[in-house]
């Protein structure tokens, strides 16, 4: 069995056609039905019935586009691995964060001249934790909730994985973006505003956030907008009066001047760090950010 033949298989059911798939394959229809022939051959059952004009899947077709779908997509990964650009590829992910971002941004303008390419990957945590797990990326930027500490805790002993604490937070409602301040504003004016918050927000799974006065603070039914898209978000916090519950910022800002309110978590404050595979080497360079990033968190 050839991925050849796997390939094939894949694009003709996914598009119902041997013709279509001989498109998009840049061969001949003859060739299409020729190689699948042989895959079925092989394999010693039937992968299509006809349906009309077109092709369809029998029931063993199904179990088995199941997995050569898997297989076809996991030799790409493997063929673009193996298709680098041959500059030094330095692989980190981090948490959707305007200051991560802007500290990158930093990073990169000192060391633009080192010919290197930097790959950065923005995602949730859990999801940051199966590509350190995977080594698809040698050191990840994450927040850890309390609420799911242990868990955390469980999955870094699981997969060898390390993680160095860099700070401890609290949460924030923004009323704008990090990167721009104004004067404080009271939770009064948190129940007359509507919100935009990540996919799969940790911020409104975990938890009851509560002002430092003590009021309690539940935004779950004034939601207006879900995004993965820091750029949806920026633009929306900047232009549309909606407001965003994240981790306190780490930037510094004058007394009485801020980007929003900060809240506590009931169940404690939650960790920002750096994860790692203790079986994967970290590079100088990604170690060079690392060291950027304590020296740009405050005190």
């Amino acid at each position: 069995m050839e991925i050849k033949q796997l390939k094939y298989f894949v694009v003709a059911a996914d598009i119902g056609s041997f013709s279509e798939a001989a498109k998009i394959l840049y061969t001949t229809q003859s060739s299409v039905s020729k190689v699948i022939g042989a895959l079925e051959e092989e394999l010693g059952y039937s992968l299509f019935k006809r349906v009309g004009k077109g092709i369809a899947l029998t029931e063993e077709g199904s179990r088995f586009h199941i997995k050569a779908s898997k297989l076809v997509a996991d030799f790409q990964e493997l063929e673009n691995e193996s298709q680098k650009d041959t500059k030094n590829m330095i692989k980190i992910s981090m948490n959707h964060s305007s200051w991560l971002a802007n500290c990158f941004s930093d990073f990169y303008e000192s060391h633009k001249d080192d010919n290197n390419c930097y790959c950065i990957h923005a995602d949730t945590t859990s999801n940051i934790i199966k590509r350190i797990r995977l080594m698809e990326d040698e050191v990840g930027f994450i927040y850890v909730f309390p609420e799911t500490k242990l868990q955390f805790e469980y999955e870094l002993k699981k997969y060898n994985l390390r993680f160095e604490k860099l700070k401890s937070v609290d949460g924030m409602i923004y009323f704008q973006p990090d990167d721009s301040v104004k004067n404080n504003i009271s939770v009064d004016n948190v129940h007359d505003l509507k919100f935009i918050q990540s996919e799969r927000d940790e911020y409104l799974q975990y938890g009851t956030w509560f002002t430092e006065e003590g009021e309690e603070v539940n935004i779950k039914d004034e939601i207006a907008v879900i995004t993965n898209s820091d750029y949806v978000m920026h633009a929306l916090l900047e232009r549309n009066d909606l407001a965003n519950l994240s981790a306190d910022s780490f930037n510094s800002f004058d007394m009485g001047i801020r980007p929003g309110l900060r809240l506590k978590n009931c169940g404690g404050v939650i960790e920002f760090g750096v994860l790692s595979n203790l079986v994967g080497n970290i590079s100088e360079e990604s170690k060079a950010f690392i060291d950027f990033i304590r020296e740009e968190l405050p005190l």
